[in-house]
Protein backbone atom coordinates (compact mmCIF):
# COMPACT_ATOMS: atom_id res chain seq x y z
CA UNK A 1 0.00 0.00 0.00
CA UNK A 2 3.28 2.34 0.35
CA UNK A 3 4.44 4.44 -2.21
CA UNK A 4 7.63 5.51 -0.91
CA UNK A 5 10.48 5.26 -3.14
CA UNK A 6 13.39 3.66 -1.72
CA UNK A 7 15.08 7.14 -1.08
CA UNK A 8 11.68 7.88 1.24
CA UNK A 9 12.41 4.87 2.78
CA UNK A 10 15.86 5.51 3.70
CA UNK A 11 14.90 8.91 4.79
CA UNK A 12 12.63 7.46 7.59
CA UNK A 13 15.21 4.75 8.55
CA UNK A 14 17.41 7.05 9.20
CA UNK A 15 14.69 9.53 10.97
CA UNK A 16 13.95 6.68 13.09
CA UNK A 17 17.82 6.22 13.95
CA UNK A 18 18.34 9.83 14.66
CA UNK A 19 15.04 10.57 16.41
CA UNK A 20 16.32 8.80 19.74
CA UNK A 21 18.63 11.18 21.74
CA UNK A 22 22.01 9.79 22.97
CA UNK A 23 21.30 9.93 26.29
CA UNK A 24 18.54 7.82 25.93
CA UNK A 25 20.28 5.11 23.41
CA UNK A 26 22.49 2.79 25.51
CA UNK A 27 19.52 2.75 28.00
CA UNK A 28 16.42 1.32 25.54
CA UNK A 29 19.28 -0.67 24.14
CA UNK A 30 19.97 -2.30 27.48
CA UNK A 31 15.86 -2.85 28.67
CA UNK A 32 15.17 -4.13 25.15
CA UNK A 33 18.11 -6.38 25.44
CA UNK A 34 17.24 -7.45 29.53
CA UNK A 35 13.56 -7.60 28.16
CA UNK A 36 14.86 -10.41 25.74
CA UNK A 37 16.61 -12.18 28.15
CA UNK A 38 14.23 -12.85 30.76
CA UNK A 39 10.64 -12.73 28.37
CA UNK A 40 10.32 -15.14 25.41
CA UNK A 41 8.84 -13.14 21.90
CA UNK A 42 5.58 -12.98 22.85
CA UNK A 43 6.04 -11.91 26.50
CA UNK A 44 7.88 -9.12 24.87
CA UNK A 45 5.65 -8.26 22.19
CA UNK A 46 3.04 -8.11 25.39
CA UNK A 47 4.62 -5.72 27.52
CA UNK A 48 5.78 -3.57 24.16
CA UNK A 49 1.74 -3.48 23.52
CA UNK A 50 0.84 -2.32 27.15
CA UNK A 51 3.58 0.58 27.04
CA UNK A 52 2.26 1.80 23.79
CA UNK A 53 -1.42 1.75 25.05
CA UNK A 54 -0.39 3.50 27.82
CA UNK A 55 1.33 6.07 25.65
CA UNK A 56 -1.91 6.53 23.98
CA UNK A 57 -3.71 7.33 27.20
CA UNK A 58 -0.83 10.06 28.06
CA UNK A 59 -1.38 11.79 24.48
CA UNK A 60 -5.14 11.27 24.17
CA UNK A 61 -6.57 12.50 20.62
CA UNK A 62 -9.54 14.84 20.39
CA UNK A 63 -11.98 12.71 18.63
CA UNK A 64 -12.60 12.95 14.67
CA UNK A 65 -15.48 12.53 12.40
CA UNK A 66 -12.43 12.11 9.28
CA UNK A 67 -9.81 10.34 8.29
CA UNK A 68 -8.00 13.54 7.09
CA UNK A 69 -9.07 15.07 10.49
CA UNK A 70 -7.23 12.25 12.55
CA UNK A 71 -4.32 12.01 10.42
CA UNK A 72 -3.49 15.91 11.07
CA UNK A 73 -4.44 15.08 14.24
CA UNK A 74 -2.28 12.06 15.06
CA UNK A 75 0.44 13.91 13.10
CA UNK A 76 0.85 16.85 15.44
CA UNK A 77 0.70 14.55 19.01
CA UNK A 78 3.78 12.37 17.02
CA UNK A 79 5.80 15.25 15.92
CA UNK A 80 5.17 17.02 19.43
CA UNK A 81 6.65 13.65 21.00
CA UNK A 82 9.40 13.64 17.84
CA UNK A 83 7.58 10.10 17.51
CA UNK A 84 7.94 10.37 13.51
CA UNK A 85 4.72 10.61 10.95
CA UNK A 86 1.42 8.25 9.67
CA UNK A 87 -0.54 8.28 6.17
CA UNK A 88 -3.59 6.64 6.79
CA UNK A 89 -5.60 5.66 3.75
CA UNK A 90 -8.69 3.02 3.33
CA UNK A 91 -8.66 -0.10 1.79
CA UNK A 92 -12.24 -0.85 0.63
CA UNK A 93 -11.66 -4.33 -0.43
CA UNK A 94 -10.18 -5.76 2.55
CA UNK A 95 -11.99 -3.36 5.03
CA UNK A 96 -9.36 -2.08 6.67
CA UNK A 97 -7.53 1.49 7.80
CA UNK A 98 -4.39 0.71 6.87
CA UNK A 99 -1.87 3.28 8.91
CA UNK A 100 1.55 3.74 7.73
CA UNK A 101 3.65 4.86 10.38
CA UNK A 102 7.35 6.74 9.14
CA UNK A 103 10.03 7.39 11.59
CA UNK A 104 9.14 6.29 15.01
CA UNK A 105 12.32 5.92 17.23
CA UNK A 106 14.17 2.67 16.45
CA UNK A 107 17.03 1.34 18.25
CA UNK A 108 18.71 -1.97 17.07
CA UNK A 109 19.84 -4.82 19.58
CA UNK A 110 21.61 -7.60 19.27
CA UNK A 111 19.10 -9.99 18.16
CA UNK A 112 16.76 -7.28 16.41
CA UNK A 113 19.39 -5.28 14.77
CA UNK A 114 16.23 -3.60 13.01
CA UNK A 115 14.37 -2.22 16.32
CA UNK A 116 11.51 -4.34 15.16
CA UNK A 117 10.25 -4.42 18.55
CA UNK A 118 9.06 -1.18 18.14
CA UNK A 119 5.79 -2.52 16.21
CA UNK A 120 4.13 -4.33 18.93
CA UNK A 121 4.66 -0.11 21.30
CA UNK A 122 3.00 0.96 17.85
CA UNK A 123 0.18 -1.66 17.78
CA UNK A 124 -0.74 -0.82 21.32
CA UNK A 125 -0.53 3.23 20.80
CA UNK A 126 -2.79 3.26 17.64
CA UNK A 127 -5.13 0.58 19.11
CA UNK A 128 -5.41 2.82 22.28
CA UNK A 129 -6.01 5.39 19.88
CA UNK A 130 -8.47 4.26 17.59
CA UNK A 131 -10.34 2.41 20.37
CA UNK A 132 -11.14 6.21 22.09
CA UNK A 133 -12.52 7.84 18.37
CA UNK A 134 -16.30 7.82 18.13
CA UNK A 135 -18.27 4.49 17.43
CA UNK A 136 -15.21 2.26 17.71
CA UNK A 137 -15.60 -1.42 17.47
CA UNK A 138 -14.07 -3.06 20.19
CA UNK A 139 -13.58 -6.13 17.73
CA UNK A 140 -11.46 -4.44 15.81
CA UNK A 141 -7.72 -4.59 16.64
CA UNK A 142 -4.38 -2.87 15.50
CA UNK A 143 -1.94 -5.23 13.89
CA UNK A 144 2.06 -4.91 12.13
CA UNK A 145 1.31 -5.86 8.60
CA UNK A 146 4.75 -5.39 7.46
CA UNK A 147 7.98 -3.35 8.87
CA UNK A 148 10.61 -2.11 7.48
CA UNK A 149 13.89 0.11 9.23
CA UNK A 150 11.90 3.39 9.44
CA UNK A 151 8.31 2.28 8.57
CA UNK A 152 5.88 0.09 9.77
CA UNK A 153 2.34 -0.63 8.52
CA UNK A 154 -0.36 -1.41 10.54
CA UNK A 155 -3.75 -2.54 9.62
CA UNK A 156 -7.13 -1.81 11.87
CA UNK A 157 -9.88 -4.37 11.31
CA UNK A 158 -11.38 -6.53 12.38
CA UNK A 159 -9.60 -9.86 14.15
Amino acid sequence: MSENTPADAMTAAYLARRGVSAQWRAFLRALVETLDAHLDEAGRASLMHIIGRRMAEAMPLRHCDTLSGLEAQVNEVLAGAEWGFCRLAVDTEARRLVITHAAAPSIGTGADAEGSWIGSVLEGLWGGWMAEQPGADPAMTVTVAAATPGETVLHYAKG
